[in-house]
């Protein structure tokens, strides 16, 4: 098999054969270091690639399957990790000058976790600056560019991980989400991305804009390497007191059981109230194939929804509380959108952040008392599909919304809800706009029902339009 030819694989199809020794993680780590080289310069996903430090790790996790010491199935797999995530001596930039030069002392917990379970680190990914915004058009180190079509965002913010999965580079990319920053790049590259319920990973050693709904999650190439992931990641963390000790169960084994007797609610109000045709056709077509693989579909209605705009606003108080040591000093250092956004927090009055969290709270408990009648939700991930880099409006329902800065809001209205109430939710490719852009599916379930969502995504991975598509942008 050749080098390209590796790249090609998932972890779930690659790693039993590095366990075997039949692939070597030198060659596999060789060959990626060699695409991420290759793309750079047309996708621009990384803000640093670790050759060296790669390199190295590799040698080492072939050492030890020479040596008989296989540590899982994570075992030599080259993955990146998003810049706003600490990785001990090497740079951890949050995609901005203010910290430009910032080195860790430590790892972020996920990362040691991921070192632990032998994985290779094969660099530190491209975002939107603070990771406060849904284009990765970074200012400051460029914009990521979309492995579908180069003029479009590949999302955001964890853009650089979205582009680099699809462009088969890494095998697995580490982002962050707080309005959907994992699962737009998701739906924008046409990978899978996961946010788990708010407390089954820890945030320890992540550059936290928010406190209260920043979420460290996966973007792989299948629902498959999801769980695998999240098996890595997930657990507590008693340095990190916003995990929860709760059992940690096997996310593969029910990979395969399908959706009989499932029951999926499919929104009548808010999801598809406000959404681009193709992007409702390709999703109302999932929720066919949804009922033909065995779901019962049940119409459910969210009337509190309306009022999901409101729970951003303990976001923006979140968020000048992580940015207060750097603005009084580093002014001139933020981009102009970020500081926008960074400084709105300082106007937050206490009584708009208690309403804020009085519409969190009865939102919880509506979405806990259809949940009653239901597994999961189905909704489109985004509303559209991804914009052009040069845009800096996009139509929808005969008004214009602005792609990026104040009121941008619209890209993320599918996916930042469940950062408030802390829902686990999943984005998998469910097919093409007839201008060859990924749209996805958003699967939204119980709190610590992560296992669950992987059942159904799965279940409809299997039959999904884009089962083994890939960007005209790859390795290959």
């Amino acid at each position: 098999m050749s080098p390209s030819d590796l790249l090609q694989l998932s972890i779930s199809e690659i790693s039993p054969r590095i366990k075997n020794r039949e692939i070597s993680p030198v060659e596999l780590t060789e060959a990626a270091l060699s695409a991420a080289g290759k793309l750079q310069p047309q996708l621009n996903s990384f803000i640093t690639i670790l050759d060296q430090q790669a390199m190295a790790q590799a040698r080492i996790a072939e050492s030890k399957i020479m040596n008989g010491e296989y540590l899982g199935p994570l075992h030599g797999i080259p993955i990146g990790i998003k810049d706003n995530i600490e990785t001990q001596g090497i740079r951890t930039t949050v995609g901005s000058k203010v910290l430009g030069d910032h080195i860790p002392s430590d790892d972020a917990h996920v990362v040691a976790l991921c070192k632990n379970a032998g994985a290779v680190i094969l660099g530190k990914e491209n975002l939107e600056e603070f990771a406060a915004g849904v284009t990765s058009n970074n200012l400051h180190y460029g914009a990521v560019h979309n492995p579908w079509n180069l003029d479009h965002i590949p999302g955001g913010s964890s853009g650089g991980g979205g582009a680099n999965v699809a462009a088969r580079i890494t095998f697995a990319s580490l982002g962050t989400d707080l309005g959907g920053s994992v699962r737009l790049p998701g739906t924008f590259c046409g990978v899978v991305g996961l946010k788990q319920t708010f407390g089954r990973v820890s945030q320890r050693g992540l550059m936290v804009t928010s406190y209260n709904g920043d979420h460290i999650g996966p973007m792989t190439r299948s629902v498959s390497d999801s769980a695998l992931m999240l098996q890595i990641l997930a657990g507590h963390d008693p340095l990190d007191p916003s995990t929860v000790p709760v059992p940690v169960p096997n996310y593969s084994e029910n990979l395969n059981q399908g959706l009989r007797g499932l029951k999926i609610g499919i929104p009548t109000n808010y999801y598809f109230d406000l959404i681009n045709p193709e992007v409702e056709s390709a999703v109302r077509n999932s929720v066919t194939a949804l009922e033909e693989l065995g779901a019962e579909i049940i119409e459910v209605s969210l009337p509190s929804m309306k009022y999901a705009a409101a729970m951003r606003i303990t976001g923006m108080a979140d968020g000048i509380v992580a940015h207060e040591p750097y603005i009084k000093n580093q002014r001139d250092d933020y981009g102009p959108s970020v500081l926008y956004r960074a400084l709105a927090g300082q106007f937050v009055l206490g009584r708009d952040y208690s309403k804020s969290m009085k519409v969190q709270r009865i939102i919880k408990e509506e979405h806990a008392l259809v949940f009653q009648n239901i597994d999961l939700l189905a909704t489109p991930t985004a509303p559209i599909p991804a914009p052009r880099i040069d845009e800096d409006k996009f139509a929808l329902d005969g008004d214009e919304y602005p792609v990026r800065g104040p009121g941008s809001g619209m890209i993320s209205r599918n996916t930042s809800p469940t950062n408030s109430t802390g829902l686990p939710a999943i984005s998998i490719p469910c097919g093409l706009t007839p201008d060859g852009l990924p749209i996805g599916l958003q699967l939204i379930g119980r709190p610590f029902e992560e296992q669950l969502i992987f059942q159904a995504a799965k279940a409809y991975e299997t039959v999904s339009p884009s089962l083994n598509s890939a960007p005209p942008v790859t390795s290959n």
